[in-house]
Order: structure tokens, then sequence, then C-alpha cells
């Protein structure tokens, strides 16, 4: 019997011992990470944030709203009524901190001696050719994670390309645009006019010499563009201003789209080509010394393989439903 109550005293105690290893043992917790420490410059966003959008460290994307409006390519052509639906367009012509960005190389004619007040590397691009331009606005889409529009032949990757040609190519010439794809192209001539008319192109009667971009004519045209002053003598007959060079985007009053420079500044490349298979151009530029070059309904041509000294562009995108 008192072997029977020593075994229940040794089992007790175990039992006691073990229940307080055990206690200890559950209040006890493994040392835990610290926090991740935001990045810098991240502020209280959460992980799930879109990150920033690279185009828009350089312009910003206009809606244009669905429209009609009356288009025809010369005063003596018959006006069609052209509807569109809504889309993205610049508010600036490319730049040439933009373009480097993109394309690691600078065509400009204009590269140095901006006009004193102006940034350099805000003044737009120019030298670029519509091949180089399918280029840019496809490693701009993919640079925003966005489908590329232009495939020659089957392929949107500009790698499989091959060299940006000098000479007019077949190849390059049948380029085509995919249609659903999100990413960046060149304008269409009919939406370049219809942005740059702006709340103009309700009454607008299809084609106008002394419609501008912005200015309501000749008389205040040098609020909304750069071009080349004409003389009379000693007289500025028609208020130009650019002094021979391209100017910093923007720096003129913006037509009531919020777009800058459609008219002056550089000409701007469009997607189509004329009878002659050159590739539309519109809006004038610098080196305008008559008016009606800077007129939206002005279009005149440059071969796809140039690049011109008074030639941009600006850039379209579709608009989500």
């Amino acid at each position: 019997m008192k072997k029977v109550k020593a075994l229940f005293g040794v089992l007790a105690v175990a039992a006691a011992i073990g229940f307080v290893s055990c206690s200890t043992d559950s209040k006890y917790e493994e040392p835990k990470p610290a926090p991740a420490k935001p990045s810098e410059g991240s502020g209280d966003k959460p992980a799930d944030d879109k990150p920033e959008s690279f185009v828009s460290k350089y312009l910003t994307m206009k809606k244009i709203a669905a429209g009609t409006f009356k288009f025809k390519y010369g005063a003596d052509d018959t006006a069609e009524d052209v509807e569109l639906p809504a889309f993205k367009i610049s508010d600036t012509e490319i730049t040439q901190e933009l373009y480097e960005a993109v394309m690691e190389t600078n065509p400009s004619s204009f590269k140095e001696n901006a006009s004193e007040g102006e940034a350099q590397k805000k003044r737009p691009v120019d030298s670029v050719s519509f091949y180089a331009a399918l280029v840019f606005c496809n490693k701009l889409s993919k640079k925003e994670g966005l489908t590329p529009v232009y495939k020659i032949g089957d392929s949107a990757d500009t790698s499989t390309w091959g060299a940006i040609p000098t000479a007019n190519d077949d190849t390059w010439n049948a380029v085509t645009e995919d249609e659903n794809a999100n990413g960046f192209r060149l304008p269409h001539e009919k939406e370049w006019m219809f942005a740059a008319l702006g709340d103009k192109a309700e009454n607008f009667s299809g084609f106008d010499n002394a419609c501008f971009a912005g200015a309501t004519g000749e008389a205040d045209l040098k609020q909304y563009a750069w071009y080349k002053a004409r003389f009379e003598g000693e007289n500025n007959v028609n208020g130009g201003n650019s002094d021979g060079i391209t100017h910093q985007v923007a720096k003129k009053s913006p037509n009531s789209n919020g777009l800058y420079d459609m008219s002056g500044n550089l000409w701007e490349l469009c997607w189509e080509t004329m009878d002659n298979g050159k590739h539309v151009r519109r809006g004038g530029a610098f080196g305008s010394e008559w008016t009606d070059q800077l007129s939206v309904s002005t279009r005149w041509d440059i071969p796809a393989h140039e690049g011109w000294g008074d030639v941009g562009f600006r850039i379209v995108q579709k608009s989500e439903k």
C-alpha cells in the first residue's frame, strides 16, 4: 500500500512538472519579423496600387468625346459627314525628352540654343520619319504595359522588323493597325482635324483656310501658334513670332480641347497616305509664313522614310468605353 501511494506521489509530481513545462511552452512565441518598410516615396499607398504611368510623366492624353463633323480634302470637294467614336490624343507634340527616353536617340535638328526661358528637352522632336514614328508608338505602348497597335507581317515586336528604313520600303509600307489594341498610334487625319477644331467642329463647313486651332482668326493667331513672320518693309504683317526655330511645347494657349500647338511649331504626321503614296502632315510649322498653312484644313505630304526638321507628331489612343 505504501508502494502504491509512493507511486501515485511520483506520478503527481511528474504531472505537475509536465503541466508547468507545457504551460510555459504554450506562452512562448517565436520572434516576429519586423514589418516591411514602405519603399522610399511610396507614402501610405497600398501594395496593390497601379504603378505610375510612364507616359504621364511627359504628357497628358486628352479624351475627345464622340462626335460628328463635316470634312473634305480640298476646297472644291464635296463635304461628307464624319462620325467618330471617342478617342484620346496627346495634349502636346512628342518632346525630345520623351522620344529619347523611348528610342535612346534624338534626331532633332534643334538640339540646342532653346529660346530664353524655354527648356531644351521640352522642345518637340523633329526629323522623325513615318517609319520611326511607328517604332516609337509600339515601344511606348510596351513601356506602358499596353498592346502595341502596329504590325509588320504578323509581328508587333519591333525587334523583328529590322532597321528603320532610310529609303522607301514596301514591307514597311504594308504595316497594319490592330484596331483592338489599346496602345499608342499616329492620329488618323479626320481624328486630328476634329481634335484641332475643338468647339468649332459643330459649325465647320468642311474646309476653311482661315480656321486655326484655338484662334478665331489671324488677329489672335500668335496667341496660339508659332509661325514665321512675313514682312512688308519693316512691318510684320502676319504677327509671326517663331524666329525660324521650334519652341517648347505648351507655351502658347491651347484650343478648347486643351491641345497645344495644333497650328504651328511643327507639322504633324498622320496615318493616311495621299494619292502619291506619301503620308499626310497637318498643322503648319515654325517656318510657315503664309497663314493658310496653319489652317486645320491644310494637308501636305512627306515621304515615309524621310524625317524633316519642320515635322513632328503626336499620339492617339482608343478610349475606354
